[in-house]
């Protein structure tokens, strides 16, 4: 906001207050008001020129990128900005205090630019004098500690919406808008502006960490659209998500699942029984001396299907099976990828982790980075068993093309499920070819040459994943075997310089479940043709090299900080990096301060000071006849402002006023301090309108 009359040092302290209550930093909020508010008694002072300033501000921009690399390392993308913004008021104090404790007033604008600075120094030394605006840095601090309470955790509350009017209110009638009509409905616009803006910035930063991939907002464990009848072309991405390290002697599981859905309908996966609260916590169990969250088994499920009470099912101990460590980045409700056989997980930090019937689970992470072991092939069922009417049911539009295909290729419901499941996988490798090309459009049911599915099944016989996973389902429902399709990723880049292997946004992949009833448990059943993987690991490039890179060192510094035995020494060390640094300040401030001319004690005037209206235009005339120089009356330096404000006596005449009452005896007329302060006001109204840089001071 570019103001040139100051705001109150109170209101910058409340502003400052206001932002430490709403964002939780109470006593850093608490120890800048007092800084700042501290201008007002305080007698110390110091001669800041343009270089300071510039100084203060690269201090600032510094402190930001700090923060700024600070909230990287820590894997929080998904909330960056909001984290960012929450500290802007603290990273601007450099350039608050320089001028609240400074003599020049408002601050130069070309000591916040490296060029306009050297531009402005070129200048000088040819002797040559050009255009200088001001700039109050309090109107900035004030909207910048509004901005940043609006981010903060109580911002949701009633005192955040009346303090936001409040100190708004309170800033416009320092800028001289008390007597405007405007006042009251640009506060009633605050207000409102206040009360959305923190659902807006919290949304803009959600939004550019699903534009990075640092969010998981989206997945819904209910329903999963699909690219099917969409023309175009899969574009893999090549981002890292997970890193995977098999435990010593453990195989890799191919398949990780994350969400499972039984209902087709033309373009769609959904569940369409199911809801949110289908969720339930996963249990804990004390296994060889380390917790584990447990994933039912098919003992567990059978129990609860015949309301018989006992025993939890025995879980094998974690190191007589196969296991791996998973670590990656994740927000709230992530769902964990994670083997169809799934029996333990533990050592992550989490807050909760749950499931699901249809066996996703989702974790609430302490941190935004996790890493953990989980433990598989056990005698474990993280899926209930089918659905009647479910899981066979078969939409009416694909039904009629399934019996053609099977009949085609054989296939009857009283085959044994591992015949079933070996002729359909022959047949789609054999007829089938995998494409990136999305070349079938979708058409309403009823349609020339019908739905998407039939034309895959019958014409075109070429596609992606989801076809294949979603033709499958549906064939396999015909033959009378419950059948669900399931989404995940395909553990397919060895990684042999650090012994484990990663998964990628363009490894996700789509295949089926299959109920196995004579074993009472779902297996995985992949008919997509295994070059798909061919596409799905991207060529290596020197952008991919140093975006992994820079993944893995941010992940692995952040778990390597969060160590118990490394969080004491971290904060130590960066506690004592910041008291150096500021004791290095301090120290030169000290020894560089000076006291105002009018501090109490033996330099203080023998007789009384009399104070008029005239003097509170000292730091509004500042940036137009630069700083008075010692010695210089106060009222012929303002009188220089005759030359700014031309064709005018009200300077002469205010002047004029200033001084009788200051020294005649008889104090002039008993009106004349009224006068004088409609005199001043006027004055400070009509250079309001004035840029300070649009004529050269007087000299």
């Amino acid at each position: 906001m570019m103001a040139h009359r100051p705001p109150p040092a109170l209101l910058i302290a409340a502003a400052l207050l206001f932002w430490g209550a709403m964002t939780g930093r109470l006593w850093m909020g608490a120890a800048a008001a007092v800084l700042a508010g501290a201008a007002r008694v305080i007698c110390w002072r110091w001669d800041f020129d343009e270089a300071d300033v510039s100084r203060a501000w690269r201090v600032s921009i510094t402190a930001l990128l700090g923060a700024a690399v600070l909230i990287w390392l820590d894997g929080a993308r998904h909330r960056a900005l909001p984290l960012l913004l929450s500290w802007m008021p603290l990273l601007m104090m450099p350039v608050q205090f320089v001028q609240s404790y400074g003599l020049r007033g408002p601050l130069p604008l070309d000591a916040f630019s490296l060029v306009a600075g050297r531009e402005r120094e070129r200048r000088q030394r040819f002797g040559r004098t050009g255009e200088t605006r001001w700039l109050d840095v309090g109107n900035l601090m004030i909207p910048c500690c509004l901005v940043a309470a609006s981010v903060g955790p109580r911002a949701d509350s009633v005192a955040f919406l009346a303090g936001v009017v409040l100190l708004a209110g309170w800033h416009l009638a320092s800028q001289g808008a008390a007597r405007s009509r405007w006042l009251v409905p640009m506060m009633v616009l605050i207000g409102i502006a206040g009360w959305q803006g923190d659902t807006v910035v919290r949304d803009v930063g959600e939004w550019l960490g699903r534009q990075t991939g640092a969010t998981t907002r989206g997945f819904d464990p209910n329903l999963n659209p699909t690219l099917i009848g969409v023309t175009g072309k899969l574009a893999p991405n090549p981002e890292l998500l997970w890193r995977i390290r098999p435990e010593p002697g453990s195989a890799i599981p191919r398949l990780l699942r994350t969400g499972t859905f039984n209902t087709f309908s033309g373009r769609q996966w959904q569940n369409q029984r199911q809801a949110v609260s289908d969720f339930k916590d996963l249990d804990t169990r004390v296994i060889d001396g380390d917790p584990y969250w447990i994933v039912e088994s098919r003992h567990d499920w059978e129990q609860r299907a015949s309301g018989a009470v006992g025993e939890p099912q025995r879980i094998p101990s974690p190191s007589t099976m196969p296991a791996f460590r998973l670590r990656g980045t994740v927000a709230a409700e992530t769902p964990l990828p994670l083997p169809g056989d799934v029996a333990a997980v533990g050592g992550f930090e989490l807050d909760g982790i749950e499931r699901n019937s249809f066996g996703t689970v989702r974790v609430f992470p302490k941190d935004p980075v996790i890493d953990g072991l989980v433990v598989w092939k056990g005698d474990t069922n993280p899926e209930s068993p089918p659905i009647p009417g479910e899981d066979l049911r078969m939409p009416l539009a694909e039904r009629k093309t399934a019996r053609a295909i099977l009949k085609e290729i054989g296939l009857d419901a009283r085959d044994p499920l591992h015949r079933q499941l070996d002729v359909m996988r022959r047949w789609f490798l054999g007829s089938f070819k995998y494409s990136q090309d999305l070349a079938i459009r979708h058409r309403p049911h009823g349609a020339a040459g019908g739905t998407a599915i039939t034309r895959f099944l019958t014409r075109d016989r070429a596609g992606h994943c989801e076809y294949f996973a979603t033709a499958a389902t549906l064939l396999l429902r015909e033959l009378g075997v419950p059948a669900r399709y399931a989404t995940g990723f395909a553990v397919a880049e060895h990684d042999p310089r650090r012994g484990g292997f990663v998964i990628r946004r363009s490894h996700g992949h789509a295949w089926c479940r299959v109920w196995n009833a004579a074993d009472g448990r779902w297996l995985d059943f992949d008919p997509t043709p295994p070059d798909w993987l061919a596409g799905a690991t991207p060529k290596t490039t020197f952008a991919q090299r140093f975006n992994d890179s820079l993944k893995r060192m941010r992940e692995d510094f952040f778990l390597w900080r969060h160590r118990p035995e490394h969080r004491v020494p971290v904060v130590v060390a960066i506690t004592l990096l910041g008291l150096a640094f500021t004791g290095w300040i301090a120290r030169r401030l000290w020894q560089s301060r000076r006291r105002m001319p009018d501090e109490p004690g033996r330099h203080a005037p023998q007789h009384p000071v009399v104070r008029t209206p005239l003097h509170d235009l000292e730091r509004l005339a500042t940036p137009h006849l630069g700083i008075r120089p010692a010695g210089l009356p106060y009222a012929r330096w303002l009188g220089g402002l005759s030359a700014v404000l031309p064709g005018t006596a009200v300077v002469d005449d205010a002047c004029a006023l200033h001084q009788r009452i200051r020294f005649d005896p008889a104090g002039g007329a008993p009106d004349s301090l009224e006068r004088l302060g409609s005199l001043a006001e006027e004055i400070a109204r009509r250079l309001d309108g004035i840029d300070p840089g649009s004529a050269d001071p007087p000299a």
